[in-house]
Order: structure tokens, then C-alpha cells, then sequence
């Protein structure tokens, strides 16, 4: 290679890795904005019928992302795992997640669902039988001390109701994040999510109905605009972006921008939504911060 190739390879890696950052920090930007416009919508719509229409909206994206791969044969035996995944991953997480933003705020809610990668980790030991490392043990210690400093900072019982939401939240994504691997090495991703996001419709729509009979419902052009957003945006756009990003850096790269996700709702919570950041909040983002941050490393050398 000569010098004016080595040059020009030098660059192209330089702007691939610009175009890769950029596009981490859009994406937890993104995944940060569900949180907040989540809270927004809270008073207008039970959380059962906002996630509802989020999922439905998102096979939109969902559905022209994955188009080239509707041709690939779905295993019989497979189905079930599908709808393992649809159930957890896309109704009961993203409900939880709802309702916890309900109750405690985006940035608190963000701030618990961002211990996911944690969850899948410390899941896969119960679940699957992995070694138990002593960084995995550190882990799992600095995530229970984290939620439980949080959970000390709730100041009323639907606060705490709420945090254990967002736990709830984030034990069911980690489950079926766990189980996904049984398709992950035959199937895309996102063709993975777009079976997962249609399939969980099976539960969604009883519950946005029996939301409709019997709590009220408020329709305006806030909730119209927000539900778009929560649809193409949160899920679809994001997805994708985050789908890109690992395609440009390695996967363990890219994990460590989680600890963004809660630092953008934060501070978009405080200005935005009038959130108060108390000192057992901090304290709880430093500690799942780290948390993350040693999960990545402990994960990428068992690699």
C-alpha cells in the first residue's frame, strides 16, 4: 500500500467511526426522548392502550426494514420462542416501562431500564448455566445496591410501585433477550423484531379494548403527535440506527454508549418536564453507570 492509499484508508476508517458515534449518540438520544414523551402522554392515555398504538405503529418501519427478509422460512419449532419474545420484549416490557414513567418520571424510569445489558448478563448464569465470574458478581452487586439507593430516594408509594415497575420491566426484556439467542443464530434481527412486534398485537389489542371500556381516554393533537413519534421514532427510526451502528463498531463498542440513555432523559426531564434530580438518583446513575460499564468489558474478554 502506498502512502496516498494508507492515507486515504486512514480517513475513510476516521469517518466511518464519526458516522458510527453520531449515529450511537441519535440513537440513545432517541431511545431517551421515549421516556420523556412517554411521561407526556401519561395523563392523556392508560398505558396499556399507549403502548398499543406505539407497537402498531411501529410495524410501519418495522415492516419496510425487514421486507427483504420476509421470504426466509420460519422453523415450526420456532414459532414458539417467537411468541415467547413477542409476549415479553414488546407487551409486558414496554408496559412496565410505561407505567413506571407514569409513576416515577423519565429520568428515574430511564435510569432502570438502562440496566438491561446487566439483567441479560446475570440472567444468562440462572437461565442457561454460564459461570458466575467475580466481575459478573460485582455486577450484580453495584445493580442491586443501585436500584435499591433509588428505590430509598422514592418519595411516595406510587414512586416505589413504579420502580418496581421499571425492574419488572427490565427482568422481562433480559429474559427474553436471554431466550432470543435460541434465534438469533438463524433468523435477523430484525426480522426477529418485526415477528416479535407483530405477534405481541395478540395481547396488545384485548388490552387496549378493556383499556377503552373502562378507564378514560383523552385524544388531542399532543397524544396524536406523540404517538407518531413514539411509533415511527422510538421504535422504528432508532431501531435502525442502532441496527447500523452495530454494523459499523463492534457490539461491545457501542454498549458503552448505554449509560447516555439515562444522562439525555435526565436532563431533558429536569428541563423539560420540571423533573427534580436528587443526590439518591445521582448517586443510583453513577453506580448502573459503572455497573454497565464493567458488565461490557467482563463480557467482551469471555469472547
Amino acid at each position: 500500500m502506498n502512502q496516498n492509499q494508507e492515507s486515504t484508508s486512514q480517513t475513510g476508517g476516521k469517518t466511518v467511526h464519526k458516522e458510527a458515534y453520531l449515529l450511537l449518540f441519535s440513537t440513545f438520544f432517541m431511545f431517551a426522548t421515549i421516556h420523556v414523551t412517554g411521561r407526556v402522554i401519561s395523563p392523556y392515555m392508560p398505558a396499556a392502550l399507549v403502548v398499543g398504538i406505539r407497537c402498531l405503529i411501529a410495524l410501519i418501519p418495522l415492516g419496510f426494514m425487514a421486507r427483504k427478509y420476509l421470504d426466509v422460512k420460519v422453523e415450526k419449532g420456532d414459532w414458539k420462542w417467537f411468541v415467547i419474545i413477542g409476549g415479553l420484549t414488546y407487551f409486558v416490557s414496554p408496559f412496565m416501562i410505561q407505567v413506571a414513567i407514569s409513576l416515577t418520571g423519565a429520568s428515574m424510569a430511564s435510569l432502570l431500564n438502562s440496566m438491561t445489558p446487566v439483567a441479560v448478563t446475570i440472567l444468562a448464569v440462572i437461565l442457561l448455566g454460564e459461570k458466575l465470574t467475580p466481575p459478573k458478581f460485582l455486577c450484580l452487586v453495584l445493580a442491586i445496591i443501585g436500584a435499591a439507593i433509588i428505590t430509598k430516594g422514592a418519595n411516595t408509594q406510587s414512586q416505589f410501585f413504579g420502580v418496581v415497575a421499571a425492574i419488572a420491566s427490565v427482568l422481562s426484556s433480559g429474559t427474553s433477550s436471554v431466550l432470543m439467542r435460541r434465534l438469533s443464530s438463524k433468523y435477523p434481527a430484525i426480522l426477529i423484531t418485526f415477528y416479535g412486534t407483530a405477534i405481541s398485537l395478540i395481547f396488545h389489542i384485548p388490552m387496549s379494548i378493556f383499556t377503552i371500556a373502562t378507564q378514560p381516554v383523552v385524544i388531542n393533537a399532543t397524544v396524536v403527535i406523540v404517538l407518531i413519534y413514539l411509533g415511527i421514532v422510538g421504535s422504528g427510526l432508532a431501531q435502525f440506527t442502532w441496527t447500523k451502528s452495530l454494523s459499523l463498531l463492534p457490539a461491545v463498542t457501542c454498549s458503552l454508549f448505554y449509560p447516555l440513555q439515562p444522562v439525555f432523559a435526565t436532563i431533558m426531564g429536569a428541563l423539560l418536564l420540571g423533573e427534580n434530580v436528587t443526590v439518591s438518583f445521582l448517586i443510583g446513575l453513577v453506580l448502573i453507570s459503572l455497573d454497565i460499564v464493567i458488565n461490557i468489558f467482563a463480557t467482551s474478554k469471555e469472547k
